[in-house]
């Protein structure tokens, strides 16, 4: 079994999403994004449960104080979209797009996400535990103050993004992508990262065990011994 010290770092802090316990119930989501787009409104207070649209068009709309429970929401646009104050719990968000979104205290939880992008967006203020991200697109995206807990990112690329204060604990970043992403402070070190796609430059700082710096080394054609 491979042994490491553990993380000492002090840990980062997450302002979680400011819900309020008295959402209000609704099934009419297509509903009040038509009234929303028609006013220029934004959608809040709001509490979504089971369920499923396919395809939607969620683009350039506000969601505030909102909690998704058990919904699909496959193949959807949620393209410049404004989140804050929002949790997807038991959620299926798979290949849809986020892309030059901005999400601000934001979670989610137990949900799938996999081909899901988010190219170009900003997310501060972020927590993922137990969810799905295979395939995931967070190219050229900016990360501020993320906390990823027991979470599958293999194949998902982070390419040429700004990372800052992200804590990590058993994510699996197999044959992912950190091509021209710096990884200063990023620690690794619970973390299962075989095949990763990165540049030595990048590596700078990086925490990681003994074990995965010798993998780490051959993936830049290093012979250890």
């Amino acid at each position: 079994m491979n042994r490491y010290t553990p993380n000492t770092q002090k840990p980062i802090k997450i302002d979680k999403p400011n819900l309020s316990p008295d959402l209000e119930t609704t099934d009419d989501l297509p509903g009040l994004i038509r009234l929303a787009r028609e006013d220029e409104t934004e959608i809040e207070n709001q509490h979504f449960k089971e369920l499923a649209l396919m395809e939607a068009d969620f683009s350039r709309l506000s969601f505030r104080n909102c909690l998704f429970e058990n919904c699909e929401f496959c193949d959807c646009c949620f393209d410049r979209i404004d989140l804050r104050d929002v949790r997807f719990q038991s959620c299926n968000l798979s290949n849809s797009s986020f892309a030059e979104g901005f999400l601000n205290r934001c979670e989610f939880l137990s949900s799938k996400l996999i081909g899901t992008d988010f190219y170009q967006a900003q997310l501060q203020n972020i927590r993922l535990s137990a969810c799905s991200f295979q395939y995931a697109n967070f190219s050229q995206t900016k990360i501020r103050e993320m906390c990823i807990s027991e979470s599958d990112f293999r194949h998902a690329s982070f390419s040429e993004s700004r990372l800052i204060k992200i804590e990590l604990d058993g994510v699996n970043f197999t044959e992912a992508s950190f091509f021209k992403t710096a990884l200063k402070d990023l620690d690794f070190t619970t973390s299962q990262i075989e095949g990763l796609i990165v540049s030595i430059e990048d590596l700078r700082g990086t925490v990681v065990t003994l074990y995965q710096a010798a993998q780490l080394a051959r993936l830049m054609g290093l012979i250890v011994k």
